[in-house]
């Protein structure tokens, strides 16, 4: 159980890192890059997906997915948007998108259960079916 929330730490937090950039604090070697902000959003975007990779393999909790769900999602609008000086409706976006991934999720998971349910009831008439013909046969 540890494992578990071990992962689901992880996937959240895997979210959480691409806003560090916010904190503004100021480096002194960039990287090359223009300015700390510009690398410290370069970095935790190129971590966090790695740091998901590695938390998903402890078997979090479904839920906790929502959270770089809506983080990755809200960063796209944002580089997809016209004004790059705020956020404008990219939260207002990726709150949508969430929706529809769980939307998604409860679907299929609707789906598959019915799927073993059917499956399930085959097996058993095959065996009832086997039992029956192996009675007979003595």
């Amino acid at each position: 159980m540890k494992d578990r929330f071990f992962g689901t730490f992880l996937v959240v937090i895997s979210a959480l890192i691409t806003y560090t950039d916010k904190l503004g604090f100021e480096l002194d070697y960039n990287f090359e890059y223009n300015s700390t902000t510009n690398f410290i959003y370069a970095l935790t975007t190129t971590l966090s997906p790695i740091i998901l990779a590695i938390g998903a393999n402890f078997r979090p909790l479904r839920i906790s997915f929502i959270f770089p769900i809506f983080i990755y999602s809200a960063n796209l609008f944002w580089v997809l948007s016209d004004n790059k000086s705020d956020m404008g409706y990219s939260y207002h976006y990726a709150f949508a998108v969430v929706i529809c991934f769980i939307l998604l999720i409860l679907f299929v998971d609707k789906f598959i259960k019915k799927e073993k349910y059917y499956k399930n009831k085959v097996s058993l008439l095959e065996a009832l079916l086997d039992l029956k013909i192996a009675i007979h046969e003595k």
